[in-house]
């Protein structure tokens, strides 16, 4: 499903590209199917089909993103990007072309935005001049072992390459050793609270039209105010009690009451523009 496409006009770049570039090779992407280009790319450069149009016809429609392959294309980038659209490098041959303004780095803002997470809660991991922008971008950022030293240079720290895996051993860095054993909901609880920035979590729960929760979020105190820190999508259809089960298979504690049975002690909240239902602090 694609939720925003931001498209641009491509016809003044591919025009200006043939001009300067000798058989550059032209590809207008088709998002979900593949490439309609001038020339066929060599197999695995492209992903999905290819169908041969003229170049005339790849100027009609507005696109996505523009590809262009040749020896050489590299050193024309400032006057590619000088027709209004967003050029990006990767390696000497090649030059993606998207709308203004449009990178890895403004589609991954505005996820962050619609998931209410803190700039300081972003990672980013890349191998490629394309993602220098998403590196600068994030709050920590890794380039891979195997990247480009401009890459390396823009990166907090350097992982290993593909070959030693160096993304996986970043995804193991960012969440606790301790969980492999425990239920999903238990795991996404802990790593939620153990990766929270604030000296306070919560997690905070809504109830929908049905019996489960629609909703289910950790919440953590920074600089006084509360933030949404981290989603927590297996308490989606869950109770509150089963989120009193996860939090203490986890090693969660929670507040409690006096007499009786101790019950986790819940309380009503507001969050996120509307009210939360209920939350419950956590402390590991």
């Amino acid at each position: 499903m694609i939720d925003d496409a931001r498209r641009f006009d491509p016809g003044p770049v591919i025009r200006r590209a043939v001009g300067l570039v000798s058989g550059v090779r032209v590809g207008v992407e088709e998002v979900g199917w593949g490439w309609h280009v001038n020339a066929a790319f060599e197999p695995g450069l492209l992903n999905g089909a290819q169908k041969q149009l003229p170049v005339a016809d790849l100027c009609v429609a507005p696109a996505t993103r523009v590809a262009l392959h040749a020896p050489g294309t590299g050193v024309h980038l400032g006057a590619l990007g000088a027709t209004g659209a967003t050029a990006t490098p990767a390696g000497p041959d090649w030059i993606d072309l998207t709308a203004a303004g449009t990178s890895k780095a403004t589609a991954m803002e505005t996820l962050r935005i619609r998931l209410h997470i803190v700039s300081e809660n972003t990672v980013a991991v890349g191998d490629g001049m394309n993602d220098l922008d998403l590196l600068r971008w994030a709050g920590r950022s890794y380039a891979m072992g195997h990247a480009p030293e401009a890459v390396r240079q823009s990166a907090d720290e350097v992982t290993g390459t593909i070959d030693q895996h160096g993304a996986v051993t970043v995804l193991h860095d960012l969440v606790p050793t301790d969980t492999t054993s425990l239920s999903r909901l238990a795991a996404q609880l802990s790593t939620a609270v153990h990766t929270a920035p604030g000296p306070a979590v919560a997690v905070r729960v809504w109830h929908g039209i049905r019996a489960g929760l629609s909703r289910c979020e950790v919440w953590t105190l920074q600089d006084g105010t509360w933030v949404r820190h981290a989603p927590v999508p297996a308490g989606t259809g869950a109770t509150m009690r089963g989120i009193e089960n996860a939090a203490r298979e986890a090693g969660l504690a929670y507040p409690r009451g006096d007499e009786g049975r101790r019950r986790a002690r819940w309380q009503a909240s507001f969050g996120d523009g509307g009210p939360a239902g209920f939350e419950l602090p956590l402390v590991h």
